[in-house]
């Protein structure tokens, strides 16, 4: 059971979300869910905290936005923006297709693709998107530690020169 990130999912697909929300509650995680990236995107830049996204590619709508959008957005506003875990899970592009499109956003494009006809468990690949961005998270604190005790260091040297340069002196 995971006590991690909670996850959110994005799908258009009304028949799709429930399901989901359920298998991934059933596994222990804190789930929302919006059929619409105009709601989600809303939703999830007031949010300081990561989390897990499941996000579709196609939302049939007018405008031609995808969840590609979502994702350029999120990586650029949010504030766990680069490192968000942000699984693509898609029935309409294949895995070619999903290279050519993300083509030129590599920067800003989802952390993995899985096709939602494949044989891969959605938990599975959440459960990988939480681990891969806890571990990331870990790193960062330690070398922030490290850097703010060898920062530390640095400034009790410079400090007990600055001793002795005012014990000489006297």
């Amino acid at each position: 059971m995971s006590a991690g990130l909670p996850v959110v999912v994005v799908d258009d697909k009304h028949e799709l979300l429930d399901p989901l929300r359920q298998l991934l509650e059933y596994e222990g995680w804190t789930v929302d869910t919006y059929d619409d990236i105009d709601a989600a995107a809303r939703a999830l830049l007031e949010r300081t905290e990561p989390f897990v996204l499941v996000v579709d590619h196609d939302f049939d709508r007018p405008d031609g936005r995808t969840g590609f959008d979502l994702t350029e957005l999120l990586r650029s506003a949010h504030p766990w923006g680069p490192a968000l875990p942000i699984c693509y899970y898609s029935g309409r592009i294949d895995g070619g297709d999903f290279l050519a499109a993300q083509r030129g956003r590599q920067l800003v494009s989802p952390s993995s693709y899985t096709h939602k006809n494949d044989d891969v468990d959605i938990v599975d690949v959440v459960r990988q998107a939480e681990q891969a961005f806890l571990d990331f998270r870990d790193l960062f604190e330690q070398q922030a530690l490290r850097r703010a005790l060898l920062g530390a260091d640095e400034d009790l040297e410079a400090g007990a020169d600055d001793d002795v340069l005012v014990g000489e002196e006297r």
